[in-house]
């Protein structure tokens, strides 16, 4: 074979390898649906005791993490009235810059805090569960089925009940 040739075969190797994985990839993020959601949720079978404590372990730190986003809005908004100027002041961008990536980091913390405390009380199996269910929230969304795919329609009460409350801890996550 010839070496122009060679790198032709390669190259085309190398295409059909990437469109193959890409396409992988879009069919992954695709929603699952109601179905698969109700049995994630099914499977986790959490006590009111557990739901209990994972609301403790989100609610410990909500202000400060309330706090956190609303100080990054501002800043935002410092740093676009900042550009505004015939000459921005680069100095005074880069320490709002500074000032918001503490507040980003402060964020990220109190996430990862929270998910090790939850995934302590669920265990590692019952944790991936939900790590699917934040997964599956987060492109149901994306696509504009969230409500498809996480609908409480035909359960029953008690079940709509554990729904709710676990819908409201997974937009947290998310």
């Amino acid at each position: 074979m010839r070496k122009s040739t060679r790198r032709i075969f390669t190259a085309a190797i190398v295409f059909m390898l990437l469109f193959a994985s890409a396409t992988l990839a879009s069919a992954q993020m695709r929603p699952m649906g109601k179905d698969a959601v109700r049995g994630w949720l099914q499977n986790l079978k959490l006590t009111d005791q557990e739901l209990q404590q994972i609301s403790k372990i989100i609610e410990a730190d909500e202000a400060e993490l309330a706090r956190a986003q609303a100080e990054i809005k501002i800043i935002q908004s410092k740093i676009a009235r900042l550009m505004l100027e015939s000459t921005p002041d680069l100095d005074a961008i880069k320490e709002e810059i500074g000032k918001s990536a503490e507040y980003e980091k402060t964020i990220k913390f109190i996430q990862i805090k929270r998910q090790l405390e939850v995934k302590k009380v669920l265990g590692e199996e019952r944790w991936q569960t939900v790590l699917m269910l934040v997964r599956e929230a987060r492109v149901s969304e994306k696509f504009g089925k969230f409500a498809d795919s996480f609908s409480s329609k035909g359960m029953n009460p008690k079940d709509v009940d554990r729904w709710g409350r676990m819908l409201l801890m997974l937009k947290r996550f998310m």
